[in-house]
């Protein structure tokens, strides 16, 4: 019988079970990988510095093979707008080196590691999550926190009565593929991301072309999960991958992926359970990103369970707190990333021509971009003249669309700050969200099944 169960050794997974071992409890991490693989995931492998600031946990030179100083995004028609600040700085990743990094530190602080154990779902007594149960047998604990990703054994099969949502519908994902290829010439600049956006090639996504280190590349290419889109691995052969950069390359790893790109799940707790990394959907709906988001979901809901258990207590009530730090802070991840997925469905909505005008035109400048992109904060550029710019252009209903969304936004962000201090007004609260994202899917269809 362990204090806590951590199921899954990713990212959030290996934090969380660092997090609680280090304050002193019996700790069981469990993955379906043997120890030597831990880590090895598809991935973009980028990591912002501003998430490693929440975890006070260092990272080794020897895992990082570039320094990454800003983004740089392009319009279907080749606009683009650069963001260098210190919000963008980051690294890119030797993902294995990393997660064995991670795990490594989690068994050195007293983490037991049950490796090779494949996860069915959780364990069910009395109403509250008592453990996980394996291939190999069950594995009990006071408390369990599921890290095991988007399609979670554990959250998928979690009774509807402990008030966590268990399904993420297709439309909220995406389905990627990524390649890392060795290049025969260097990038233009190898400190900068590239993101690449064109509806029409692209539905629902984008192209990214990422630094690895000195003639190494990691490009991938994501698509909205829905019937009909392109396939990634198919599209990227036929559009990226036939760049003057990539002539003569050749492919080290090739793998594809689902990506949570949906808000967070509106509660992450229940009796005996909380949920970090992407199980609970914390990745970034509008870039995909989610490596730091998972260290810091993972720490956050450690600390909250240890907190929990000091108390002698275990139940939903006791553990609101996590939810409460992730949706009622200015800086939360939860509230945070609910707003930027409005921006998401919008975003998926607009045709090539729309992001081309919006850009060329700066309806968004490049240093509201940021404040979109790290507070969740919709700013527009709607200066004397503008309007009648866009009816000119036969634009008019773009403009007018921006303008609801800031609103939409803006009262998303309200009520995520008003989020219930317990369980008992979460019914109404969460009813409420719903219907909010129910108004923006019915407005804002995705632009090719137009």
């Amino acid at each position: 019988m362990y204090d806590i169960v951590v199921a899954g050794a990713g990212s959030a997974g290996c934090v969380a079970a660092y997090t609680a071992a280090k304050r002193g409890f019996k700790v069981c991490l469990i993955d379906a990988k043997p120890k030597e693989k831990i880590g090895n995931k598809i991935c973009g492998n980028a990591l912002a510095y501003h998430h490693l600031e929440k975890i006070n946990l260092p990272i080794p030179e020897k895992v990082k093979t570039n320094e990454i100083e800003g983004i740089i995004i392009y319009s279907p028609s080749g606009h683009k707008w650069e963001v260098h600040t210190k919000r963008h700085k980051g690294i890119m990743l030797d993902r294995l080196a990393f997660g064995q990094y991670l795990l490594k530190t989690a068994i050195e602080n007293g983490v037991e590691l049950r490796d090779k154990s494949v996860i069915n779902g959780p364990i069910i007594k009395n109403g509250f999550v008592r453990g996980v149960a394996t291939i190999s047998g069950k594995i009990y604990g006071d408390v369990v926190i599921d890290a095991t990703g988007l399609k979670s054994p554990v959250r998928s099969n979690l009774p509807k009565n402990l008030g966590i949502e268990t399904e993420i519908e297709d439309k909220d994902v995406n389905f990627a593929y990524r390649e890392i290829r060795k290049v025969k010439n260097r990038l233009g600049n190898e400190k900068f991301c590239e993101i690449y956006l064109e509806p029409s090639k692209f539905p629902g996504g984008y192209v990214w072309i990422f630094p690895q280190g000195k003639r190494i590349v990691n490009v991938g290419l994501g698509v909205q999960k829905v019937k009909g889109y392109p396939h990634p691995k198919e599209r990227l052969y036929s559009t990226m991958l036939k760049m003057e950069l990539f002539n003569g390359s050749k492919a080290i790893e090739k793998g594809g992926m689902d990506v949570s790109t949906r808000r967070p799940l509106p509660s992450l707790v229940g009796n005996g359970i909380l949920i970090v990394g992407e199980a609970g959907s914390f990745v970034d709906p509008v870039t995909g990103g989610g490596n730091g988001q998972a260290m810091v979901t993972g720490k956050l809901a450690a600390n909250v369970a240890c907190n929990a258990l000091e108390n002698g207590k275990k139940d939903r009530e006791s553990l609101w707190t996590y939810n409460l730090a992730l949706y009622k802070q200015e800086d939360g991840y939860g509230q945070k990333y609910t707003v930027l997925d409005a921006f998401r469905i919008f975003l998926q909505s607009i045709t090539p021509k729309d992001i081309d005008y919006g850009m060329q035109h700066e309806i968004i400048k490049e240093r509201d971009l940021i404040t979109l992109t790290t507070q969740g904060e919709l700013k527009l550029n709607i200066r004397e003249g503008v309007e009648r710019f866009f009816r000119g252009i036969g634009r008019l209903s773009l403009l007018k669309n921006l303008v609801y969304l800031k609103s939409v936004m803006e009262e998303i962000r309200n009520h995520c700050l008003n989020y219930p201090e317990s369980p008992d007004g979460f019914d109404e609260w969460k009813k409420k969200i719903d219907a909010m994202f129910l108004e923006l899917e019915k407005r804002f269809v995705p632009y090719s099944s137009k």
